[in-house]
Protein backbone atom coordinates (compact mmCIF):
# COMPACT_ATOMS: atom_id res chain seq x y z
CA UNK A 1 0.00 0.00 0.00
CA UNK A 2 1.53 3.33 -0.59
CA UNK A 3 1.15 6.50 0.82
CA UNK A 4 -0.97 9.27 -0.35
CA UNK A 5 0.42 12.57 -0.81
CA UNK A 6 -0.84 15.55 0.99
CA UNK A 7 -3.95 17.54 -0.84
CA UNK A 8 -2.79 20.69 -1.27
CA UNK A 9 -5.39 23.06 0.34
CA UNK A 10 -4.36 26.42 -0.34
CA UNK A 11 -2.42 28.25 -3.55
CA UNK A 12 0.44 30.50 -2.98
CA UNK A 13 -1.14 33.62 -3.91
CA UNK A 14 -3.76 32.93 -1.00
CA UNK A 15 -3.80 35.57 1.30
CA UNK A 16 -5.98 35.17 4.06
CA UNK A 17 -4.35 32.20 6.08
CA UNK A 18 -3.86 31.52 9.78
CA UNK A 19 0.18 31.98 9.74
CA UNK A 20 -0.24 35.32 7.61
CA UNK A 21 -2.52 36.31 10.43
CA UNK A 22 0.22 35.89 13.09
CA UNK A 23 2.27 37.52 11.32
CA UNK A 24 0.57 40.42 11.18
CA UNK A 25 -0.38 39.79 15.38
CA UNK A 26 3.20 39.84 15.51
CA UNK A 27 4.21 42.92 13.98
CA UNK A 28 1.46 44.50 15.92
CA UNK A 29 2.82 43.36 18.74
CA UNK A 30 5.64 46.07 19.06
CA UNK A 31 3.47 48.55 20.04
CA UNK A 32 2.41 46.93 23.27
CA UNK A 33 5.01 45.94 23.89
CA UNK A 34 7.30 49.60 24.02
CA UNK A 35 3.86 51.39 25.33
CA UNK A 36 4.88 48.28 28.38
CA UNK A 37 8.69 49.25 28.38
CA UNK A 38 8.05 53.12 28.23
CA UNK A 39 5.50 52.71 31.94
CA UNK A 40 7.87 49.49 33.41
CA UNK A 41 5.35 47.03 33.11
CA UNK A 42 8.33 44.54 33.23
CA UNK A 43 6.06 41.31 33.38
CA UNK A 44 3.24 42.91 30.45
CA UNK A 45 7.05 43.40 28.08
CA UNK A 46 7.83 39.76 28.78
CA UNK A 47 4.23 37.77 28.43
CA UNK A 48 4.25 40.11 25.22
CA UNK A 49 7.96 39.24 23.97
CA UNK A 50 7.22 35.55 24.54
CA UNK A 51 3.51 35.62 22.43
CA UNK A 52 5.79 37.52 19.61
CA UNK A 53 8.20 34.53 19.95
CA UNK A 54 5.38 32.13 19.72
CA UNK A 55 3.82 33.52 16.68
CA UNK A 56 7.09 33.76 15.05
CA UNK A 57 7.71 29.71 15.74
CA UNK A 58 3.85 29.05 14.81
CA UNK A 59 2.74 31.22 11.99
CA UNK A 60 5.37 28.91 10.23
CA UNK A 61 4.65 25.98 11.70
CA UNK A 62 0.44 25.98 10.76
CA UNK A 63 1.84 26.77 6.99
CA UNK A 64 3.60 23.87 6.53
CA UNK A 65 1.23 21.63 8.90
CA UNK A 66 -1.79 23.16 6.46
CA UNK A 67 -0.08 23.45 3.29
CA UNK A 68 -0.89 27.06 3.35
CA UNK A 69 2.83 28.76 2.51
CA UNK A 70 1.90 31.32 0.51
CA UNK A 71 4.10 34.13 -1.26
CA UNK A 72 2.50 36.93 1.03
CA UNK A 73 3.79 34.66 4.14
CA UNK A 74 7.23 34.58 3.15
CA UNK A 75 7.33 38.39 3.08
CA UNK A 76 5.07 39.19 6.32
CA UNK A 77 7.08 36.85 8.22
CA UNK A 78 10.50 38.57 8.06
CA UNK A 79 8.63 41.78 7.71
CA UNK A 80 6.82 40.96 10.97
CA UNK A 81 10.01 39.97 12.94
CA UNK A 82 11.83 43.49 11.21
CA UNK A 83 9.01 45.43 12.96
CA UNK A 84 8.69 43.77 16.23
CA UNK A 85 12.60 43.89 16.60
CA UNK A 86 13.77 47.36 15.40
CA UNK A 87 10.74 48.96 17.41
CA UNK A 88 12.10 47.50 20.96
CA UNK A 89 15.65 47.04 20.14
CA UNK A 90 15.01 51.16 19.31
CA UNK A 91 13.58 51.56 22.44
CA UNK A 92 15.97 49.91 24.07
CA UNK A 93 19.23 51.60 22.61
CA UNK A 94 17.74 55.21 23.46
CA UNK A 95 16.32 54.11 26.72
CA UNK A 96 19.44 55.87 29.17
CA UNK A 97 18.41 53.44 31.84
CA UNK A 98 19.63 50.31 29.50
CA UNK A 99 22.80 49.98 27.96
CA UNK A 100 21.26 48.15 24.87
CA UNK A 101 24.12 48.60 21.99
CA UNK A 102 23.04 50.69 19.13
CA UNK A 103 25.20 49.82 16.66
CA UNK A 104 23.04 46.78 16.60
CA UNK A 105 20.22 48.12 15.81
CA UNK A 106 21.92 49.93 12.90
CA UNK A 107 23.34 46.85 12.01
CA UNK A 108 19.99 45.00 12.25
CA UNK A 109 18.43 47.69 10.17
CA UNK A 110 20.87 47.65 7.20
CA UNK A 111 21.06 43.64 7.03
CA UNK A 112 16.79 43.99 6.92
CA UNK A 113 16.79 46.96 4.43
CA UNK A 114 19.14 44.90 2.14
CA UNK A 115 17.59 41.62 2.48
CA UNK A 116 14.50 43.33 1.63
CA UNK A 117 15.39 45.26 -1.34
CA UNK A 118 17.10 42.28 -2.77
CA UNK A 119 13.41 40.21 -2.47
CA UNK A 120 11.59 43.18 -3.85
CA UNK A 121 14.39 43.01 -6.78
CA UNK A 122 13.79 38.94 -7.73
CA UNK A 123 9.99 39.32 -6.95
CA UNK A 124 9.77 42.13 -9.59
CA UNK A 125 12.14 40.72 -12.25
CA UNK A 126 12.36 37.08 -11.33
CA UNK A 127 8.80 36.75 -10.09
CA UNK A 128 10.46 34.72 -7.01
CA UNK A 129 9.49 35.06 -3.13
CA UNK A 130 12.52 33.28 -1.22
CA UNK A 131 11.75 31.65 2.01
CA UNK A 132 13.83 32.82 5.25
CA UNK A 133 16.80 31.11 5.84
CA UNK A 134 17.48 28.77 9.45
CA UNK A 135 20.25 31.10 10.43
CA UNK A 136 18.06 33.91 9.81
CA UNK A 137 15.21 32.32 12.34
CA UNK A 138 18.15 31.56 14.81
CA UNK A 139 19.21 35.43 14.45
CA UNK A 140 15.75 36.30 15.16
CA UNK A 141 15.27 33.89 17.94
CA UNK A 142 18.80 35.36 19.87
CA UNK A 143 18.03 38.78 19.17
CA UNK A 144 14.57 38.04 20.89
CA UNK A 145 16.70 36.74 24.05
CA UNK A 146 18.90 39.32 24.45
CA UNK A 147 15.94 41.93 24.23
CA UNK A 148 14.57 39.76 26.86
CA UNK A 149 17.45 39.78 28.82
CA UNK A 150 17.60 43.69 28.96
CA UNK A 151 14.31 44.01 29.29
CA UNK A 152 15.21 41.96 32.38
CA UNK A 153 18.13 43.96 33.25
CA UNK A 154 20.53 40.67 32.66
CA UNK A 155 22.14 42.77 30.85
CA UNK A 156 25.71 41.43 31.22
CA UNK A 157 24.99 38.21 29.82
CA UNK A 158 22.43 39.94 27.14
CA UNK A 159 25.58 41.78 25.98
CA UNK A 160 27.41 37.87 25.17
CA UNK A 161 23.63 37.43 23.48
CA UNK A 162 23.51 40.67 21.22
CA UNK A 163 27.01 39.12 20.45
CA UNK A 164 25.77 35.87 18.99
CA UNK A 165 22.82 37.08 17.40
CA UNK A 166 25.14 39.73 15.35
CA UNK A 167 27.65 37.10 14.27
CA UNK A 168 24.16 34.66 13.09
CA UNK A 169 23.02 37.90 11.54
CA UNK A 170 26.07 38.47 9.45
CA UNK A 171 26.14 34.57 8.46
CA UNK A 172 22.46 34.86 7.41
CA UNK A 173 23.20 38.08 5.81
CA UNK A 174 25.53 36.95 3.91
CA UNK A 175 24.11 33.55 3.04
CA UNK A 176 20.98 35.69 2.05
CA UNK A 177 22.95 38.20 -0.72
CA UNK A 178 24.48 34.92 -2.08
CA UNK A 179 21.22 33.69 -2.80
CA UNK A 180 19.73 36.63 -4.28
CA UNK A 181 22.99 36.21 -6.32
CA UNK A 182 22.63 32.56 -7.70
CA UNK A 183 18.74 33.64 -8.49
CA UNK A 184 20.03 36.12 -10.20
CA UNK A 185 22.34 34.17 -12.43
CA UNK A 186 19.92 31.13 -12.95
Amino acid sequence: MHEEKPIRITDPTRVITLSNGLSVLRGFLSLPIVYCLEHDYIVSVVILILIAVATDFLDGYFARKAHEVTNLGKILDPVADSIAVAAVVLFLSLDTSRSFPFWFFVLYMTRQLTIALGGVYLMNHYAVVLSSNYIGKWTVSMTALAILLYVLRIETVGFYIVLLATLLALISWVQYILRHFSQVRE
